[in-house]
């Protein structure tokens, strides 16, 4: 009966939404006639990147929180919600590897969309740092980046519902407590705050040294 309710909410909502049909001059990429209401796109790739890596946890946790004011979207949101904090994740990784990984032998790695040779390089170079782990975080990261590589292993299943070839991808799970998952990825948002800000002050602190 529940599932029954949420399928007249969505009907009705269709039925009182105002009909968009294609107009003579719509300009996607147009500019407002006034500039304080546009939004501005960083020039500089480094800026670029810091606005994407928050910006796709900006967007789940957005996402999230519209399933918890219109339950109803659940179903439909989940694929973008997963999508978002799982780019997080990769950007995070390589942000991390561009900006620091150099400084300890630690290449950036700008190929792939997999989590799990980032997650590698990233936690190697965290031990060529010698960053301490008191409360082993490190750890509780790294599994929930590979929860992620296992149910999206190069950025592909919560985007499409087939592969390259038209076979259905599997899933891993039928079912999801999305607040929950935005808590967990708060927490992997400050952890890797954190390493940026412990490592940006390793460096300054340390100018004449090999790191």
């Amino acid at each position: 009966m529940a599932k029954l309710h949420a399928l007249e909410s969505k009907f009705d909502d269709v039925l009182s939404a105002e009909f968009r049909w294609p107009r003579k001059g719509d300009a996607p990429f147009a500019e407002a006639s006034e500039p304080l209401d546009n939004a501005l796109i960083a020039s500089d790739e480094r800026s670029r990147l810091v606005l994407m890596t928050d910006g796709y946890k900006q967007a789940g946790d957005l996402m999230v929180r519209q399933t918890l004011d219109e339950p109803s979207r659940r179903d439909f949101l989940v694929f973008p919600i997963l999508f978002s904090y799982r780019h997080f994740l990769e950007l995070s990784l390589k942000y991390m590897l561009s900006v620091f990984g150099p400084h300890v032998a630690v290449e950036p790695n700008w190929t792939t969309h997999e989590l799990a040779p980032l997650a590698k390089s990233f936690f190697e170079m965290l031990d060529n740092f010698g960053t301490p782990d008191p409360d082993e975080a490190d750890a509780v990261v790294a599994n929930i980046i590979a929860e992620f590589a296992k149910i999206d292993p190069r950025s592909y299943s919560n985007r499409y519902p087939v592969d390259t070839k038209g076979r259905p991808l599997p899933i891993t799970q039928a079912a999801l407590d999305l607040s929950n998952l935005a808590d967990v990825m708060e927490g992997v948002a400050g952890y890797f705050s954190g390493c940026d800000g412990y490592l940006s002050e390793l460096l300054n602190a340390q100018p004449s040294s090999g790191l």
